[in-house]
């Protein structure tokens, strides 16, 4: 096992939302992204993108080290600190390394094909093909007439309802994780 992987705090509960574009993910996200930074809550988030992005400015010092050939490039200032890889880091060692740094939820936005928990996120009647593509779902969260299903069903206005949903999950998880030390 890779030894970063190994560090996982146990007690830091990943939940991925997941869904096609332009189906909400985002905007849901920073609505419970606020909520759950206003309850105290150590949060981490992670965003998949399925195109190559470049968050440096050519011709700014960190660029040009990239450019150089540095892997790996920070840069810190008195309130924050970026961090690049000249490679894709897996989403395990992602999660691992927000753990590390005392994240207790880690919310993630894409990487449908993980094995984490997922919501799906569901904005036409097409995307309902997800629910069986995907596995691990834990609840949908659904632009349409809500229907009754086996996983809980939430519109997508009912912010406060999939706060709490995650708020309980989170307490399941570390409760289970008690039990089993």
């Amino acid at each position: 096992m890779n030894n970063e992987l190994s560090r996982l705090d146990p007690t830091t509960i990943v939940m991925q939302f997941v869904g096609y574009s332009n189906s909400g993910k985002t905007t849901l996200l920073c609505k419970l992204i606020e909520r759950f930074t206003q309850a105290g809550v150590r949060l981490g988030v992670i965003k998949h993108d399925g195109h190559d992005f470049e968050l440096d400015q050519r011709g700014k010092d960190t660029w040009n080290f990239r450019q150089a050939g540095a892997p790996m490039v920070a840069i810190q200032s008195a309130t924050q600190t970026a961090w690049m890889e000249n490679d894709a880091v897996p989403l395990p060692q992602l999660i691992s390394r927000m753990s590390q740094q005392g994240a207790d939820l880690i919310l993630v936005e894409g990487f449908k094909q993980e094995s984490y928990p997922k919501i799906v996120v569901i904005r036409r009647e097409a995307d309902l093909e997800l629910l069986d593509k995907l596995h691990n779902i834990v609840a949908m969260v659904s632009w349409l007439p809500t229907q009754k299903m086996s996983i809980p069903v939430f519109s997508i206005d009912q912010e406060d309802e999939i706060f709490q949903f995650i708020q309980t999950y989170k307490l399941v998880q570390k409760e289970k994780t008690k039990d089993n030390r």
